[in-house]
């Protein structure tokens, strides 16, 4: 079969070829208005998703205009940078303010007394441990002199010779040249240290200072210590790091936290600086070294610093230091105090007394105002309304609004220029979307009201709306109307949990974000006495009361209701049982009302867009379906059509066979009869 598709045509003539093509691409028309169908819904998708992005543009806009506090900014300024400088932030408010820096805040220091290194050599020949042998018996009998000895000299100090001569049968181990040496000399010169994995003997001078090189006697002592080509010379006398500080442990205390530092014989200052700094626990103390030569023996200094500034956090250098010549008393200089910046703002308080702060930067001594202070001095700080961050905010969110416009035209509208229809043409819609956002910026505030409020509409500050449906800012108005009432301005824009009562007798306490913003009545009934028995409240309008919590003379909104969270005080008329109902407003900002109704539209489960979109995603997993099935069926059908002239071939072949087996046959027979007819 393969044999006969790959010779297509060969006996019939025919293209089957072109023939399963013309027939397969006759059967592809419904596949293709399919994926023409299921272009255009994709289309769709695409134009709800650009409409949904400029939304979300809009929404993360005015989420920043919905408090009245964090929309109120300041500029502010300092008479003299040298001794302060004032920067404001969200809830500052204008102002002059008089400061007086008596002092700054500090971090303490303390700076140790100070030593000085103390030459030291290290002999090159090591052992495993130190009670390994080091010099055998044969190296001492052969030692050059009279006597077995090891004989050697720092600088001018006194010369120290070490009789050898009780080993010269036994060979000695390091640890008993170390105690033999520093017997002869008077003070712990040798000393057992490990360099690598093995111990070698370390000497040192008695006293610290430069010009104490080692000289060794050599025709004294013993071969293997007769030359100081056997040392390596491990501290020179001026290198402050290397000045060893011995065995102890060094304790302090600090911000509450003391913590106790081991050393050993060979820790050196600058090991004991790293411990310090390196220890998991260290509450805020840096170390470092300071070279200063106070003395011959006080050339290099432990320098402790505390992290935070403030009088509570001092540095003590604990009694339990065992590490020599490092314990609390004269050994310590303190450089700079732990304390709290001292101020008076205005005049307060009044002196003697001080403001005490822990840190140069002061934050909340003036509201929304921090003062880095810099030095002892007056200053005073002048903190200006600004306008421009409010006015940049209103002008991108009418921009971005227009954008969306645009958009919707765009696809759901008609370009007469063009005569092009948008892939929306007819969801109308999307025009309602535009409508409850128009409404928000065009209409009366809700809980705002002239009898109360200096601005009751966006278009009173300047946001105004053209027959096309484009917002513009008129800046003119805008400025006037900030000069004229800049809070009530603010109010407009950012009021959150605002309210206001109609009456005396009626408190306005408070509202959450839970609260619909608008005007409630509130009424309550009292006893003789003037204690509420019951209360109600219900939004202006409706016929039906709702039933209100109760707590002394406050009453609270009913959860799941429009006033769940609003909360009002009630005063007793005093005239006895009787019923009083007032007028309540919550106020709401058109930011914030713009943020919700945004949020609304777009809520991922059930905004219209998320609907609309789940609509079209369906729309399209449809025609999916169907082009899939649509696919499945042309793959059979050119199957079949292939078969079929498949068949055609074969059988056309097997007649072609018959022809020439009846054509030999014929000219058989025509060649039999002609024999006989010659013969």
């Amino acid at each position: 079969m393969s044999s006969i598709y790959a010779l297509s045509g060969v006996f019939s003539g025919i293209d089957t070829d072109a023939l399963v093509t013309a027939g397969i691409a006759a059967a592809s028309r419904p596949m293709a208005r399919l994926t023409s169908q299921k272009d255009d819904w994709q289309a769709k998708l695409d134009a709800v998703a650009e409409i949904e992005r400029r939304m979300e543009q809009l929404r993360d806009l005015v989420a920043d205009l919905r408090d009245a506090d964090d929309l109120r900014a300041v500029g502010a300024s300092s008479s003299d940078t040298d001794v302060l400088l004032a920067t404001a932030a969200a809830g500052a408010t204008e102002g002059v303010h008089d400061v007086i820096v008596n002092q700054l805040a500090s971090a303490e220091k303390e700076v140790h007394a100070g030593i000085t290194p103390t030459e030291a050599w290290t002999h090159s020949t090591g052992v495993a441990d130190g009670d390994t042998e080091y010099i055998a018996a044969a190296d001492i009998s052969d030692a050059g002199g009279t006597d077995y000895k090891f004989v050697f000299q720092f600088g001018d100090e006194a010369q120290v010779s070490v009789d050898l001569s009780a080993y010269d049968a036994t060979g000695i181990t390091l640890n008993q040249l170390v105690s033999e040496i520093n017997t002869a000399a008077g003070y712990t010169s040798a000393s057992a240290v490990e360099d690598g994995g093995v111990y070698k003997l370390r000497i040192q001078a008695s006293a610290a200072g430069e010009g104490k090189s080692l000289t060794i006697t050599d025709e004294d002592s013993v071969a293997a210590l007769d030359s100081t080509d056997e040392f390596d010379q491990t501290v020179d006398g001026d290198v402050g790091a290397d000045a060893i500080v011995g065995a102890g442990q060094f304790v302090y205390t600090y911000n509450g936290t003391t913590r106790t530092i081991t050393t050993s014989a060979d820790t050196n200052l600058g090991q004991l600086r790293d411990l310090i700094n390196n220890d998991a626990e260290n509450a805020g103390v840096s170390a470092s070294i300071l070279e200063y030569e106070a003395d011959a023996d006080h050339k290099y200094h432990l320098v402790l610093s505390g992290k935070d500034t403030g009088g509570d956090y001092t540095i003590t250098i604990e009694a339990g230091t065992t590490l020599a010549d490092f314990g609390p008393g004269g050994n310590w200089t303190q450089t700079r105090t732990a304390q709290d910046a001292q101020i008076r703002v205005d005049g307060y308080p009044a002196d003697p007394s001080w403001i005490d702060v822990s840190s140069n930067a002061v934050t909340g001594v003036i509201p929304g105002v921090t003062l880095t202070l810099y030095e002892a001095g007056t200053a005073t700080v002048n903190l200006t309304r600004s306008t421009d961050d409010l006015k940049t905010d209103l002008e991108n969110m009418v921009g971005i609004y227009n954008g969306l416009v645009d958009t919707v035209k765009q696809y759901a509208g008609y370009d007469t220029e063009t005569e092009t229809a948008g892939v929306l043409l007819g969801d109308s819609s999307l025009n309602l979307l535009l409508t409850r956002i128009r409404t928000v910026l065009t209409g009366t505030v809700a809980g705002f009201d002239a009898s109360g409020d200096a601005f009751t509409m966006p278009a009173q500050i300047g946001i105004e709306i053209d027959r096309d449906g484009y917002l513009s800012v008129d800046t003119a108005v805008l400025d006037e109307a900030l000069s004229s009432n800049y809070q009530g301005v603010l109010w407009l824009i950012g009021a959150a949990g605002r309210g206001a009562s109609d009456t005396a007798a009626v408190q306005f306490d408070g509202a959450t974000s839970s609260t619909e913003a608008g005007t409630y009545e509130v009424k309550v009934d009292y006893d003789a006495v003037g204690a509420i028995t019951a209360a109600w409240m219900r939004q202006t309008g409706e016929t039906e009361w709702r039933t209100a919590a109760v707590d002394g003379n406050q009453i609270t909104g009913g959860t799941g209701d429009p006033e769940q969270g609003l909360q009002v005080t009630f005063v007793w008329p005093g005239d006895g049982p009787t019923s009083v109902t007032a007028e309540v407003r919550v106020q709401q900002g058109f930011g914030g009302a713009l943020y919700d109704e945004m949020e609304a539209i777009l809520d991922e489960l059930d905004g219209p867009l998320a609907i609309k979109k789940q609509g079209y995603d369906n729309a399209i997993d449809q025609l999916e379906r169907r082009i899939d099935q649509q696919e499945d069926r042309l793959v059979a059908m050119e199957e079949r059509l292939r078969e079929r002239y498949a068949r055609l071939e074969g059988v056309l072949a097997q007649l072609d066979s018959f022809r020439g087996a009846f054509e030999s046959l014929m000219t058989s027979l025509e060649s039999m009869t002609g024999r006989r007819q010659s013969s």
